[in-house]
C-alpha cells in the first residue's frame, strides 16, 4: 500500500505531528483524489488546535487538518467525467451530496450529509486529499495550485460578502470597504468585477491602501481618527450606500 506524509492534530493544545498514512483511494463512483499542490493556513486551523471546534465537529483524533486546497487530479471514480488525471483543480471546502433538499435548492452549505475536510474529516495538509466530483473546479493552465489554494475558503468568504453587496449597487452609488488585508483585498477585486459603484477603502495601513488602489479601489482613506469625515467629504456629505 502506498503511503504519504500528512500533518495531523494529535491532541488539542499540542503541536501538530507529521505522520505516514495510506494514500486515499477513489473507491466510490463520484470520488476524486487530489495530489495537493498548495494548502492554505486559515485562522480556523489555529482555533482547531485550541479545541474551539471540538464540540461542533465531533471529529475523532488524530486527523489531518487543512481546508484551503488545490492541486492535481490523481485519480477519479467511475462516474466522474468533468475532470481527469493530471488536471489542475481547486477544491471547494465542502463535500456535498447534491441530492438532499438543501442541495437541490442551491443551498449546498446546508447539505444534510455534508463533510468538511480539514474540519470533521481528513483535510489537505497532506500529499493527497480525497474529495468528491462536486467539490473540484478545474483551473486554467495559467494558474498554479499553490498560488490559489487559499481562495478555496478565504476567496469564497470575500466573494460571498462582495457579491451580496454588488446586487444592491448601481453606477451612482458608493461602497466603503473597511480593511484591505487578506480578505479585504479579494473583496475589492470582486466588487470591481461585479459592481459599477465607486469604491472607497479604509485601512490603518498606508501600504494596504496602495495595494487597494492598484487593484481597483477609487479612493483610499487612512483610518487615523478622521476617516468618517473624509468619507463624507468624498461623497459630498451623503456617505456610502453600502459598507
Amino acid at each position: 500500500m502506498s503511503t504519504m506524509r500528512a500533518v495531523q492534530v494529535v491532541g488539542y493544545h499540542q503541536n501538530l505531528e507529521m505522520r505516514d498514512l495510506p494514500v486515499p483511494e477513489a473507491t466510490g463512483p463520484w470520488d476524486v483524489v487530489v495530489r495537493i499542490g498548495g494548502a492554505g493556513v486559515c485562522r480556523t486551523d489555529l482555533h482547531i488546535l485550541e479545541g474551539q471546534w471540538a464540540e461542533k465537529s465531533q471529529v475523532q483524533l488524530p486527523y489531518t487538518i487543512g481546508h484551503e486546497n488545490a492541486g492535481w487530479v490523481h485519480s477519479v471514480g467511475s462516474a466522474v467525467t468533468h475532470v481527469r488525471e493530471g488536471d489542475k483543480v481547486i477544491v471547494h471546502p465542502l463535500i456535498t451530496c447534491g441530492l438532499c433538499r438543501a442541495c437541490r435548492s442551491g443551498d449546498d452549505v446546508h447539505c444534510e450529509s455534508s463533510q468538511f475536510p480539514g474540519i470533521d474529516t481528513d483535510g489537505g495538509y497532506a500529499e493527497y486529499l480525497k474529495t468528491s466530483a462536486r467539490s473540484v473546479v478545474r483551473l486554467d493552465d495559467s494558474l498554479e495550485p499553490a498560488d490559489v489554494a487559499a481562495l478555496a475558503d478565504a476567496g469564497l468568504t470575500a466573494y460571498h460578502a462582495a457579491a451580496k453587496a454588488a446586487r444592491r449597487l448601481t453606477p451612482r452609488d458608493r461602497c466603503v470597504v473597511i480593511g484591505a488585508g487578506g480578505l479585504g483585498h479579494i473583496g475589492i477585486q470582486v466588487l470591481k468585477a461585479l459592481s459599477p459603484a465607486e469604491l472607497i477603502v479604509v485601512d490603518r495601513n498606508p501600504e494596504a491602501l496602495e495595494l487597494a488602489l492598484s487593484i481597483g479601489a477609487d479612493h483610499g482613506v487612512v483610518a487615523e481618527g478622521k476617516q468618517v469625515a473624509e468619507v463624507l467629504d468624498l461623497t459630498g456629505g451623503f456617505g456610502a450606500e453600502v459598507v
